[in-house]
């Protein structure tokens, strides 16, 4: 299957190299220091010291969420006979002296644990016994009275995994949900103005529960975040579907355009295209087995071949009649959001949208952007077009082998452009104060792109412009933590070197 003709064999070379294994070490949200022989996986995020050649590695994380804590689950049946799954703590220490019984029970460990129920589920599990020894104490128990609590503890604890074995069993087919997913969009592609017209976006929905597109993207979304559900949902031919809901033509009636619908139902579609965007990256990011995804062909209304990294394109870098309303903005969010979850580590959709001056187009419309718009898009969209020229360079840098020189050649000159670099520069030079999070993925961008950037007509003005960051630093030294401003101040003058080699 020939993915786009000009570059027929880049495509035949990448997808043998995505086929190839490699000794990886194990890539964590926190930033690691890489050993000289270490490898690692493609689209993780990387900082280097160009001074230095050190690298540090950690997981990409585009929307800032936290590891959650280590938990289990249990099932409280309500008094209107649903079912709540009650998330509690885990913990490795164990008491002074555990009672435990012959098949490995903790009874205080349990007692501990459900005592931190409701009283009301503690009610309708009859109550919990007493601990007949507390720990630490010296007085004896008998063993009538051991009996009894263990007794009784057994019970509760055999009645608490059979409703839990019970929940388990009622939930739908993981499957099954993917194909009603699948269902619901086909429905709406028959006649979407018709389901736009009985949408109501404010509606509250119980969680789980959906009435609508939007809704059926958003569940269907946090179904995507897993790696196998991804991958039925590919199977099962959800995927082309999912694409075509970013295309503004799929919602508009034939003979009409989006600008002649009122504002209200204009204000849906942007909400529905946001939403298929936040679910494309998800099913993507960080998962190099779903990277050939991003440039599958496929045709919508019988229109061109298009792909998913190609319909991300079109929707970020749309001419909007009005860029700052609230739902084109978080429509460019959720979309840049989509492209660097398609794009990093993915050297086949990177020289895909090379070859298809994809690359250029984000770069016109990013210089565009830092020239004058910078309040209209927000902070966030020009925070990621940062990090996704930093990331794609910095891959390709320590990945080499992932493609041929001259591809990779070709896909940093296109990220080095005129209009990327400049754009970055723009952002250092700006007036205004940045978020201390937004310099500091300036500094990392600055650290890859400098050596590559013609900044030499202005290398004495950025640099002034990072000394300016410290300065500020400085003067609010008691707002950071130490190890933190030790940390920024680090960046900024590796930046300030690399600034050096710039051409």
């Amino acid at each position: 299957m020939r993915i786009f003709s000009r570059n027929c064999g880049i495509v035949l070379f990448l997808c043998i190299k995505f086929l190839a294994d490699a000794k990886e070490v194990e890539v964590t949200k926190e930033w690691q220091l890489l050993g000289d022989n270490d490898t690692i996986p493609a689209g993780m995020h990387v900082r280097m010291d160009m001074s230095t050649g050190e690298k540090w590695v950690k997981q990409i994380d585009e929307d800032g969420e936290e590891q959650a804590s280590s938990t289990t689950e249990s099932a409280v049946i309500q008094e209107d006979g649903s079912v709540q799954l009650i998330a509690t703590p885990q913990s490795d220490e164990k008491p002074e002296t555990a009672m435990t019984s012959e098949n490995g029970y903790d009874f205080e460990m349990m007692h501990r644990t459900l005592s931190k129920l409701p009283k009301e589920e503690q009610e309708r599990i009859g109550g919990l016994p007493e601990l007949p020894q507390n720990v630490g104490s010296s007085r004896r128990i008998t063993s009538e009275e051991r009996k009894a609590f263990e007794k009784r503890m057994g019970d509760i604890w055999e009645r608490r995994q059979q409703e839990l074995k019970e929940l388990q069993e009622g939930i739908m087919d993981l499957p099954e949900v993917l194909k009603e997913r699948i269902k619901s969009i086909k429905e709406y592609l028959t006649d979407p103005i018709a389901h736009l017209n009985k949408m109501t976006l404010d509606e509250a929905l119980p969680e789980g529960r959906v009435s609508h597109i939007v809704s059926v993207l958003q569940d269907l979304e946090y179904h995507l975040g897993d790696v196998d559900m991804a991958r039925d949902f590919h199977t099962l031919g959800g995927w082309q579907l999912l694409v075509t809901l970013l295309s503004e033509d799929v919602h508009v009636p034939q003979n009409k355009t989006i600008g002649r619908l009122s504002r209200r139902t204009e204000e849906k579609i942007r909400a529905v295209q946001a939403q298929a965007a936040w679910a494309i990256g998800t099913a993507v990011k960080n998962t190099e087995e779903f990277f050939p995804y991003a440039v599958e062909p496929f045709s919508i209304k019988n229109h061109d071949k298009t792909t998913a990294v190609d319909e991300l394109i079109n929707v970020f870098c749309h001419q909007y009649q009005d860029p700052g309303s609230w739902e084109v903005r978080k429509l460019m969010e959720k979309a840049i959001y989509g492209l660097g979850a398609v794009l990093r580590g993915n050297r086949l959709a990177q020289a895909h949208i090379v070859g298809r001056d994809g690359a250029s187009r984000l770069g016109t419309l990013f210089y565009a952007i830092t020239s004058d718009q910078i309040q209209t898009v927000g902070v966030k969209v020009i925070q990621r077009l940062l990090s996704l020229a930093g990331d794609v360079v910095s891959d390709i840098v320590l990945h080499p082998e992932n493609a041929t020189p001259d591809i990779n050649t070709m896909i940093i000159a296109a990220f080095t452009s005129n209009e990327w670099c400049g754009a970055t520069a723009q952002m250092i030079e700006v007036d205004e104060f940045l978020a201390v999070p937004v310099q500091q993925t300036l500094l990392e961008t600055v650290q890859v792109l400098a050596p590559r950037c013609n900044w030499s007509d202005r290398k004495e003005v950025l640099q002034k412009s990072i000394e300016a960051f410290k300065k500020e630093w400085d003067r609010r030294e008691s707002m950071f933590d130490a190890e933190h401003l030790e940390q920024l101040n680090l960046l900024a003058n590796q930046a300030i070197k690399s600034l050096e080699k710039s051409n």
